[in-house]
């Protein structure tokens, strides 16, 4: 049998409900079942949690500010506080019964904030570094445009086998207080959290780019994690 994965789904400004292809692809691709979970069923979370094996957090929108303890500020882009409540719930969820998590770009945000955590509301006006990237690129979304380092050891180096990997960027908040329960897996050159382990769970774990774009382009090291990610749900079978 294959393990069945839960992704989590984001609301347009037409008020549809949708998902870039490119997870359910990169996941059917890893030998997995995408299962699309909408916004509004926050009452069922622990009955959705018993029938599924693993939870990928997509990307999207921001996450509202009121969550980590802040308010709104000048540069903070469009957010859907239903759909944070939903996956808050999701991310909890999953960690008591101890389900592989993946989370992307906005997922690991959210795995953060749901564990205690804060974020950037955005990294150019919050974020100090004497020589700033650019982690909101113009340029194509298969495009590689910097690079991130990767801490000690840890699962995900374990996966990439990599020391530094190239990765596209398009997010403007970012990890400011990193919860509790996560470790520091990848940083950029500028400082800014680019992957996030938490080591006392089989299978949990975030980065702040979007290695689906990469992986649908044919990039080795992105397969790889989709790959780690839907076997660490197959053993929950």
């Amino acid at each position: 049998m294959k393990p069945v994965i839960a992704l989590t789904m984001f609301v347009e400004d037409d008020l549809s409900v949708r998902l870039n292809a490119a997870y359910s692809k990169c996941v059917v691709e890893a030998g997995g079942i995408p299962l699309l979970v909408p916004l509004g069923v926050d009452a069922d979370v622990k009955q959705i949690l018993t029938l599924v094996d693993g939870l990928l957090l997509t990307g999207g929108h921001d996450i509202h500010p009121f969550i980590f303890g802040e308010e709104p500020r000048p540069k903070l882009g469009k957010i859907c506080p239903e759909r944070d409540a939903v996956e808050i719930l999701l991310t909890q969820e999953a960690i008591s019964r101890k389900k592989p998590i993946f989370g992307i770009c906005r997922g690991q945000q959210l795995l953060n904030v749901a564990l205690g955590g804060s974020l950037y509301q955005d990294i150019e006006a919050e974020h100090v570094s004497s020589r700033p990237l650019m982690h909101t690129q113009v340029s194509a979304r298969a495009v590689k445009t910097h690079y991130v380092t990767f801490s000690n050891d840890n699962l995900l180096k374990q996966i990439v086998g990599e020391e530094k990997i190239a990765v596209n960027s398009f997010h403007h908040q970012s990890v400011k207080i990193i919860a509790d329960t996560l470790n520091v897996a990848a940083k950029s050159s500028d400082g800014v959290i680019e992957a996030l382990v938490h080591e006392t769970l089989p299978f949990c774990l975030s980065v702040q780019w979007h290695p689906e774009e990469l992986a649908i382009a044919g990039d080795e090291v992105s397969k790889k994690l989709f790959k780690a990610f839907v076997e660490a749900c197959r053993i929950n079978l």
